[in-house]
C-alpha cells in the first residue's frame, strides 16, 4: 500500500481517528514535530488492536500521555546507559592494553594476532583483520604519527608491519568497541584474559560475552534505537550470585532482557569504583516511577503480549 504525506496536524488527527485520547492537540503537535510519527508508532503500536494484521485502532482507554511518558522514561533511562558505557569503555580499553602489553609485547603484537586465540570457523575473519581496518580508516593524528607509510601491500592497504611501533595503549584507544569486545573474546584461554578479569574484579568465565552485550548495547543507544520491549538476541550469562542479589532488590527480570545488561554494567561500575549506587539510584527511581517502562525493560513482550496497567 503506498504511503500518503500527511501534515503534523493530519498526524494528529490520524491518532484521533484511531481512537487514541489525546487531552491537548498542541502538546501532541509539538511532541511529533521533534519525535517522527514512524519512530513513535514502534511504541504506541502496543495500545493498537492488530496491527500487524492492518488494523490500527487504538484499544479502549489508550492514552498518548501515557505513551509519551513511557517514551521519555526509556530515553532518560538510556542517555543514564549510554553515559555509563562511555566510561566502562574507556576502562575496558585501559585494562585490555595494559595486560595485552604484559602478556605479548608492547608494539607490533596486536596486529599480528599474537597471543589471540581465533575462531574455529574458516569463514571468520581473524581479529588481527578487524583492528588493522579500524587502524587504516582512522584519522587520528596520532595513528599516522606512528603508522609507516612504506608498508603497504598490492592494493594499496596497510601491511601489520606498517604498524611496529606503534604502542598497543595507542592501538586500543582507535579501535571500535565492537573490535575491541572481539579482542577480549579472543583472550579467552589465555592468561591475559585472567588478569583482565581479576583486575576488574568479575568472573574470567561470562566477561568475554558480557562485554559484548555492552558494546550491542552501546550500538543500540548510540543509534537511537527502542531498547524498551527489546529482547537481547545472544543473551549475556549472568552468574547465578549476581542474578539472584539483582532480583532481590528489583524483582524479575528475563535473561535475555536489557535489564540484565544493566545488572552487570552495574558490577563493572562497582568492582572498579566507577559508581556504586548506578542501578539503584540513577536507574531504579525513573522506573520505578513508570511501571510500563520498567516492565519492558525486565521482561519484554511481542504486540499483543503486555501487560499495559500503569500500576
Amino acid at each position: 500500500m503506498s504511503k500518503t504525506w500527511l501534515s503534523l496536524q493530519e498526524q494528529v488527527a490520524r491518532l484521533h481517528s484511531r481512537g487514541l485520547i489525546i487531552d491537548d492537540d498542541e502538546a501532541c503537535l509539538r511532541f511529533l514535530s521533534q519525535v517522527s510519527y514512524y519512530r513513535f508508532s514502534g511504541y504506541f503500536r502496543y495500545w493498537q488492536r492488530s496491527p500487524e494484521n492492518g488494523d490500527n485502532r487504538f484499544i479502549k482507554g489508550a492514552n498518548f500521555s501515557t505513551i509519551r511518558e513511557t517514551y521519555e522514561t526509556e530515553q532518560a533511562v538510556a542517555t543514564l546507559a549510554f553515559e555509563a558505557i562511555q566510561k566502562l569503555e574507556i576502562l575496558l580499553r585501559t585494562t585490555f592494553a595494559h595486560h595485552y602489553a604484559q602478556h605479548t609485547s608492547p608494539e607490533g603484537a596486536l596486529t599480528r594476532g599474537m597471543g589471540l586465540t581465533q575462531s574455529p570457523n574458516p569463514n571468520e575473519e581473524p581479529i588481527e583483520e578487524h583492528v588493522l581496518r579500524d587502524l587504516d580508516r582512522s584519522k587520528e593524528a596520532y595513528v599516522s604519527h606512528y603508522r609507516d607509510e612504506s608498508k603497504k601491500g598490492p592494493q594499496g592497504k596497510y601491511l601489520a608491519e606498517a604498524y611496529d611501533h606503534m604502542p598497543v595503549w595507542a592501538i586500543s584507544e582507535a579501535l571500535s568497541f565492537g573490535t575491541l569486545s572481539r579482542c577480549i573474546q579472543a583472550c579467552s584461554g589465555t592468561l591475559i584474559l585472567d588478569h583482565i578479569a581479576s583486575s576488574l574484579g568479575v568472573a574470567r568465565a561470562p566477561l568475554a560475552n558480557q562485554i559484548r552485550s555492552l558494546a550491542y548495547l552501546r550500538n543500540r543507544v548510540a543509534h537511537h534505537a527502542r531498547i524498551w520491549n527489546h529482547s537481547v538476541l545472544d543473551a549475556p550469562p549472568l552468574p547465578m550470585n549476581i542474578k539472584r542479589r539483582a532480583k532481590q532488590n528489583y524483582g524479575n527480570f528475563e535473561p535475555r532482557s536489557i535489564f540484565t545488561i544493566f545488572v552487570i554494567m552495574d558490577k563493572l561500575q562497582r568492582e572498579s569504583g566507577i559508581s556504586t549506587t548506578w542501578l539503584r539510584e540513577d536507574i531504579w527511581p525513573l522506573l520505578a516511577r513508570s511501571p510500563l517502562t520498567a516492565r519492558g525493560l525486565l521482561t519484554p513482550r511481542k504486540y499483543g503480549q503486555m501487560d499495559l496497567t500503569v500500576t
